[in-house]
């Protein structure tokens, strides 16, 4: 399996994750919080596609965001480069909890451009050095992070979901 393969099955899974932890919450349930320092799932997803958007299209293909260039920021009524890094409780609070159908098409169409560029990625890519402004690596570090990030964050969705509504159990294997 060739790695830009393996990048685009981890990030599928964890949008497997992430779609079966979101299905049938309410608005409340997408948008509580278990402590006012905490992100609530509305939050993390749009966090995890922000997160996504940045590293495929600003740091490796070096231009603008689709938040920005699509204007989703004005559809969430936010600042184009927020992202939600850094945010405090006020912050948090003040954040405007979108609906969940916008949320999704975010992320879609953010995940469309990410499948666009792991098509045309190829081995020797990933070993390009790459300077992210705050930091330096390399086009893999980059997809490296951003795979670890997604399923931290999905892990994170999984989590607040199963305080609310407790652990759902798995299908039953066909007899």
């Amino acid at each position: 399996m060739k790695a830009n393969e393996l990048i685009k099955l981890s990030l599928e899974e964890n949008r497997e994750y992430i779609t079966n932890a979101i299905k049938g919450l309410s608005k409340d349930e997408l948008s509580w919080r278990p402590k006012d320092h905490s992100n609530s799932i509305a939050f993390l997803l749009w966090h995890v596609a922000r997160v996504e958007d940045l590293w495929i299209n600003r740091v490796l293909l070096a231009g603008k965001e689709l938040y920005e260039s699509e204007d989703w920021y004005k559809k969430f009524g936010t600042p184009a480069q927020d992202s939600g890094f850094g945010y405090d409780v006020a912050k948090l609070k003040s954040w405007p909890v979108p609906e969940l159908k916008l949320l999704t098409e975010y992320a879609a169409a953010v995940r469309k451009q990410t499948l666009t560029y792991l098509k045309s990625a190829n081995e020797k890519m990933l070993d390009e050095a790459r300077d992210f402004g705050w930091r330096k690596g390399t086009t893999g570090s980059a997809l490296s992070h951003l795979v670890s990030e997604v399923g931290e964050h999905s892990g994170q969705i999984g989590y607040l979901r199963g305080v609310m509504r407790g652990i759902e159990p798995p299908p039953l294997p066909p007899k």
